[in-house]
């Protein structure tokens, strides 16, 4: 389920009803597909089971502030990549909001028939890094992913709702049970000694103590992997930028980890170290998903031809979309729209391997 972009669920009887409810939906949008392009009905399943690998995809990293889309099509090629300022800062107003969405969507989002184009909208979250509060910029992202829904369903598109999630366990940025992927764990020598059996605050007290010490040296450890990815990212932009002909930037120090922070959130306590490995965990998350982009476009740049990343998948970058992902600043929301559409387009062939080895084989009205 995971390969076709299901989440698991729970249960046998769970997995079960949406696998069958996938399948159904699946063969019925093939079908429609089918009959829109060729203006008659399959003859079999199984050759309505191609169109559910649209020509084009348009993959939406929703944020008010920062939205970015990826336009690319099945081949792999880049037809348009942008980061869009939607909003300044945070707005409640329900006719700013509406008149801002709108006007994106008719003037510079493409539009196209749901019949050749699926539109990927990534599904936005209602709290914050584990916060209890739901912040403002939460909120209008919320509503401007429903407006995005309106805008285009009115338009008659095809949308499909991603889950980040899966998008990150499909590239390896984080396991199936939502951890950092390649997260440094503890090793046996890491794990505090067991307190002694004591009663009351006495116990409570060491063994919390046992617990912060441990998660101030896995934070110490991220921090040398997100130097170690830092360094990376920054060698493949220096070469970006020399196979586009331009002065690379001059390199900005790594700043060295702060062990003298360190102890002072293991004085304060657990809660600031937990928001302490959180902000690392996201920020290695953010050096890896620029790296993956970064390699393809040094790929597409250094080779004359495509280079497969997938089965069936091949990236091409124009050299307008190249210069403009080397100049831009944030990079992190243009790979997030485009490692969801990459990834998307690869669950969409093993759903097609899915259906013509377990679908039925004939049409039906």
């Amino acid at each position: 389920m995971r390969s076709c972009g299901l989440t698991q669920g729970t249960g046998k009887a769970h997995k079960l009803a949406a696998l069958s409810d996938f399948i159904w939906s699946s063969q019925w949008l093939a079908r429609r597909r089918y009959h829109d392009l060729h203006q008659h009905s399959p003859p079999t399943l199984g050759e309505a089971h191609s169109e559910l690998i649209p020509e084009e995809v348009v993959s939406i990293d929703i944020g008010f502030r920062n939205l970015a889309f990826a336009h690319i099509s099945k081949c792999g090629k880049v037809l348009d990549w942008r980061r869009v300022e939607l909003l300044p800062e945070a707005n409640f107003e329900p006719w700013t909001l509406a008149s801002v969405v709108e006007k994106f969507v008719q003037t510079e989002l493409p539009v196209r028939p749901a019949s050749t184009c699926t539109y990927l909208i990534e599904h936005q979250r209602f709290r914050s890094q584990g916060s209890a509060a739901v912040t403002d910029s939460v909120m209008v992202n919320n509503l401007v992913e429903a407006l995005l829904y309106a805008n285009l369903r009115h338009a008659g598109a095809h949308i499909v709702a991603i889950n980040p999630i899966q998008v990150s366990t499909h590239w390896g940025l984080i396991e199936s049970r939502g951890s950092l992927g390649a997260e440094p764990h503890q090793s046996a020598g890491d794990e505090a000694e067991p307190p002694t059996p004591q009663r009351g605050k006495a116990r409570s007290k060491r063994a919390e103590d046992a617990h912060d010490a441990n998660v101030a040296g896995l934070i110490a450890r991220m921090d040398g992997i997100l130097r170690e990815q830092k360094q990376l990212t920054s060698t493949q932009h220096t070469l970006i930028q020399q196979a586009l002909g331009k002065e690379p930037r001059r390199k900005r120090a790594t700043k060295a980890a702060a062990n003298r922070d360190l102890d002072v959130l293991v004085q304060k306590g657990s809660k600031s170290l937990g928001t302490l490995r959180e902000a690392r965990r996201r920020q290695i998350k953010k050096e890896r998903t620029i790296s993956i982009v970064q390699s393809w476009v040094l790929d597409s740049l250094s080779s004359s031809k495509p280079l497969p990343l997938k089965p069936g998948i091949h990236m091409k970058f124009p050299a307008a979309a190249a210069e403009m992902f080397s100049s831009e600043k944030k990079k992190d929301d243009l790979c997030d729209c485009l490692t969801q559409g990459v990834a998307w387009y690869s669950w969409q062939r093993n759903v097609v391997d899915v259906l013509d080895r377990f679908g039925s084989t004939k049409a039906t009205a």
